[in-house]
């Protein structure tokens, strides 16, 4: 009895941990902050996908990426693929990561953060005009700065709800 209940926590907490991670990826920042905005939805991708793998994979990422490409108003799919490719890299790792500390973790999601970016930067250079540099990558560096934050704060939900 208690099985259903629990699943029914899990998916609960990780549509919540989705609906907040679009809260904040669409809120306002103020003047001159914008380019630091982290990209909460990757970072909330990665966790479910490494922590909770029989409860979010590659097409639930994938749907979050679709959600993303539509409130970016992007082209449908081209964020939906990074995102599911940021879930894959965190279910292939998924056993090493609960035994690495955060500081490494961190350095990981700024990586595949950083391979994201990049890969949406070239799409949509491929399909439009995009602006030279690299600051497209101050996301990366954001949100593997604030991962441990962000880790933290989903596994004391995760362990509060089973308690």
């Amino acid at each position: 009895m208690s099985r259903p209940t629990s699943r029914m926590q899990d998916y609960s907490l990780i549509l919540a941990s989705i609906f907040f991670a679009c809260i904040l990826t669409i809120v306002p920042f103020p003047d001159g902050t914008a380019e630091f905005r982290p990209e909460w939805i990757a970072m909330v991708a990665f966790y479910w996908a490494a922590f909770k793998p029989d409860r979010f994979g590659i097409s639930a990422a994938w749907m979050c990426g679709l959600l993303l490409d539509v409130m970016d108003g992007t082209f449908l799919g081209m964020q939906a693929f990074t995102v599911a490719a940021i879930a894959y890299v965190a279910l292939v790792m998924q056993h090493r990561l609960s035994k690495y500390p955060f500081s490494y973790q961190s350095v990981i999601v700024f990586l595949t953060v950083g391979i994201h970016l990049t890969a949406v930067h070239w799409l949509q250079g491929l399909f439009s005009v995009v602006s030279g540099g690299y600051s497209y990558l101050i996301p990366a560096l954001s949100s593997g700065l604030l991962w441990t934050v962000v880790a933290l704060l989903l596994m004391s939900l995760q362990h509060g709800l089973k308690h």
